[in-house]
């Protein structure tokens, strides 16, 4: 997700901004509580975690001003203030979730990573491009009736592939989405899987296969 996090510590925040972006999240940090109602009601964020205690505007004004304009962006209220009074305000006021300082970094992780799942759609467990059926969960494609079974890895390249049909998908975006970084993988790992992959859907006895190489870029899934 794309997360504000306005806090005015700058030792706290650096250290949420470094774990929310371990766990793959974009952060950007505000130390203002006006700055960060102006960039919340921007749109352009999927959650906030916000302080009470801020210079300026405090963490509740903040929360009361972006509700009061419609703003749905979910926000996790980051704080030491633990008053029950305060806690039952912010909720009053909008806030989804509420966690009190000192706290374990991998509760917060947790947190966010809850919102995440409530604001995200769920992607369909099953694609179709090209004449191929891909269930997600199960990690089967069936080709011209034929199933055929594929490792984690492979789904997840092919997936890609058919999600950006009749686009380029470069290099870099399929080693993301099988191994999570380039540094992860040696330089030829992706070509040996997208080789693979080619042999067990029947490509590369096609004339027309579905994934073709586009050299010094990546790959395309062509669907017709």
């Amino acid at each position: 997700m794309n997360v504000l996090l306005i806090e005015d510590d700058r030792r706290i925040a650096q250290l949420v901004e470094r774990g929310l972006r371990e766990d793959g999240h974009r952060v950007s940090v505000t130390h203002d509580g006006a700055d960060g109602a102006r960039r919340m009601l921007s749109g352009e964020f999927d959650a906030a975690l916000l302080d009470i205690l801020l210079p300026g505007m405090s963490g509740l004004e903040v929360l009361e001003r972006v509700r009061a304009q419609h703003c749905k962006t979910p926000i996790l209220m980051l704080t030491a203030v633990d008053a029950v009074p305060k806690v039952l305000e912010a909720f009053d006021l909008g806030a989804d979730d509420y966690l009190v300082k000192p706290f374990l970094l991998e509760i917060l992780l947790a947190r966010v990573g809850a919102i995440a799942r409530r604001v995200q759609p769920q992607a369909p467990q099953m694609l179709h491009a090209g004449g191929l059926t891909l269930d997600r969960q199960r990690r089967v494609v069936a080709r011209d009736g034929r199933q055929i079974a594929l490792t984690r890895k492979q789904v997840d390249l092919l997936e890609v592939l058919m999600r950006r049909s009749g686009l380029v998908t470069s290099r870099e975006e399929l080693i993301e989405a099988g191994w999570g970084s380039a540094s992860a993988v040696k330089e030829n790992t992706l070509d040996v899987y997208i080789h693979s992959l080619r042999t067990k859907l029947g490509d590369r006895s096609e004339n027309r296969p579905l994934i073709r190489t586009i050299h010094g870029t990546g790959y395309t899934f062509v669907a017709d």
